[in-house]
């Protein structure tokens, strides 16, 4: 007897019935998979970033996989979806906090090209996840900072992309909305820099002088992967700085960098 149909209609039962999330495996953290994501490789569909992932049904934030890679349909890559600001869909590229250990950030090349830190915590997602997910489509991006007397700003960009690794992963952004000041901009059409590969538009290293790893002209307006001081410092511009909002002497608290589908 062929059983193809019964185990089809099994199948599509399972997908459509099953709600509860399932413990992620790898990093300690709930991974908000319903039974049917463990069933859309096999089936032909992947989530290919944190909107795809709201539009299947999910609205806890937390991390789950995507298939970002349109070269490479089959390659996961776990990420932190945001699917409660502004409406959800975020993928979560980068995220800083007031935690011990505190995540180094002063990293090469190779570490911000293929993604650093804990998923769950601080983290880079890497340039390589980051320009497959604006390579999909139009993308916006939202930072979103706060600083140590608890006060939230955010800045928004209604397009931004991140070219691939033979172009050092150059940016290109604009339309700039929000209450944090726009210290982003500036870095428009600049090459990434780190602290072993300088692609930036000043005599020295900017990525070397401040301690960090960014879109640096010469130098920068926001340097969040800068140093962790914790609030004021008396270096100039090498902490987690966002010029418009708290100067060039004080680092941010929190930080977080989101991108999502701009539809």
């Amino acid at each position: 007897m062929r059983m193809e149909k019964p185990m089809l209609v099994l199948v599509a039962v399972l997908v459509v019935a099953c709600s509860k999330p399932v413990m992620g495996l790898n990093d300690n953290s709930t991974d908000d998979l319903l039974l049917a994501d463990l069933l859309w490789p096999e089936l032909g569909f992947h989530n290919r970033n944190c909107r795809e992932v709201q539009d299947h049904g999910h609205r806890i934030s937390g991390v789950y996989t995507i298939y970002p890679y349109d070269c490479c349909p089959q390659r996961p890559v776990r990420v932190y979806c945001d699917l409660d600001t502004e409406g959800g869909g975020w993928t979560v590229i980068q995220r800083r906090e007031d935690v011990l250990p505190q995540e180094d950030f002063y990293r090469t090349w190779m570490e911000y090209a293929l993604g650093f830190g804990n998923i769950s915590g601080q983290f880079w997602l890497g340039l390589d996840h980051i320009h497959a997910l604006t390579d999909q489509t139009f993308n916006q991006i939202r930072f979103d900072l706060t600083d140590f007397d608890n006060d939230k700003r955010w800045a928004q960009y209604q397009f931004f992309y991140v070219h691939d690794r033979t172009a050092f992963y150059k940016l290109e952004v604009n339309g700039y909305t929000g209450n944090a000041g726009d210290s982003f901009t500036y870095g428009n059409l600049n090459k990434f820099s780190t602290k072993d590969v300088d692609h930036d538009n000043n005599a020295g290293s900017c990525a070397v002088t401040y301690l960090g790893a960014w879109w640096y002209n010469k130098c920068h307006e926001s340097n969040l992967n800068g140093r962790y001081h914790g609030g004021t410092h008396s270096s100039s511009a090498d902490g987690v700085n966002w010029e418009r909002f708290r100067g060039y002497d004080y680092s941010l608290k929190t930080t977080e960098m989101k991108i999502r589908p701009a539809y």
